[in-house]
């Protein structure tokens, strides 16, 4: 394992995943009194042995965590944060709209509503067994869930010996939370801005309606941080917040543009249909056929709302069309 220190006590833990991008990216803080935790990963047997590695090389014991912080209620940020309470029996923080997300989200009950989401935007029947039976393996990696401790937009949560304001930034989830620390310029950014990857961006059976409006609104909202360092949620922390910021939007600009192109080339298409023709070649996995579905579907989603297609429903498949 290679844990760095990106700012001075914060450091980077690589947890593993069993997910495409492998490895996520939680942080340990050091306080003068004791460590805060940033995101857990997915609790599996990985993630245990990666969580005890790195309070080995830091010389952390369990009893040292003051809190674990959860920005959002994804499995790779979210999973482990029950065993690490009941390791710590320290305090679970999330935003307080993201803990009715995370209650409503991971219980049996919405296996059937994605096979339900899946089947409307007409997935190919033999792939449905695969995202049921992934959600249900999902649903064991988040176990045991924390006791959580909610949080508003606005307040201050300590990170190590600094302090650091919570922003509501939705989009990604309808409760995400980035963490700004103005004195010195650190954005903890999770999954709202990546530095070389779009973060994915899903319609879905439970997700708040037009999450790509939402999503280019928390953009605009960060935009003009003075931000000296960007630490994200994957892959390497980043400097320049602003362009980066700029180059997401242009991003889902050119997304819509083709999501327009494939209705027209095809006369009419489903969520799926749209979704093949965007990611192909990437849908190897059904961890990224649901990636690639909410994906498409919340840029088909933002242009209906808009009136730059229409929707109809048949036979219990959504089809999208250019208006007439």
């Amino acid at each position: 394992m290679e844990i760095t220190e990106l700012v001075p006590g914060i450091y980077r833990v690589p947890i593993p995943i069993p997910a495409p991008l492998r490895e996520v990216n939680c942080y340990a803080a050091r306080g003068r009194h004791g460590w805060t935790l940033v995101d857990t990963g997915f609790h599996t047997a990985a993630a245990e042995e990666a969580w005890r590695q790195a309070f080995g090389l830091l010389g952390i014991r369990p009893s040292d965590i003051e809190a674990i912080i959860v920005t959002h209620f994804h499995p790779d940020h979210y999973g482990a944060a029950g065993w690490l309470q009941r390791l710590s029996g320290a305090p679970v923080y999330m935003h307080d709209r993201e803990v009715a997300v995370a209650r409503r989200v991971w219980r049996e009950a919405t296996v059937k509503d994605l096979e339900t989401f899946a089947e409307r935007q007409a997935v190919p029947g033999h792939l449905r067994p695969g995202l049921v039976e992934r959600r249900r393996q999902v649903l064991s990696w988040v176990q045991p869930q924390p006791e959580v401790t909610p949080v508003p937009e606005g307040a201050s949560l300590a990170v190590g010996d600094r302090s650091f304001r919570v922003l509501w930034t939705p989009g990604h989830t309808d409760g995400l939370m980035v963490l700004w620390n103005e004195e010195e310029g650190i954005l903890l950014a999770n999954d709202l801005i990546l530095g070389d990857i779009s973060p994915n961006i899903s319609a879905g059976p439970l997700a708040a309606p037009d999450p790509l409006d939402r999503y280019l609104a928390s953009l605009a909202k960060v935009r003009e941080l003075p931000a000296v360092r960007v630490l994200p949620g994957h892959r390497r922390p980043f400097d320049d917040l602003r362009n980066r910021c700029d180059e997401l939007r242009a991003h889902h600009e050119r997304r819509l543009k083709d999501v327009v192109d494939i209705v027209r080339r095809r006369g009419e298409a489903t969520g799926w249909e749209v979704a093949l023709d965007l990611f192909g070649p990437v849908m190897n996995s059904s961890a990224n056929v649901e990636f690639a579905l909410g994906e498409a579907v919340a840029h088909l989603e933002y242009l209906a709302r808009r009136s730059a297609l229409t929707v109809t429903d048949e036979g219990g498949a959504v089809r999208y069309r250019l208006p007439r």
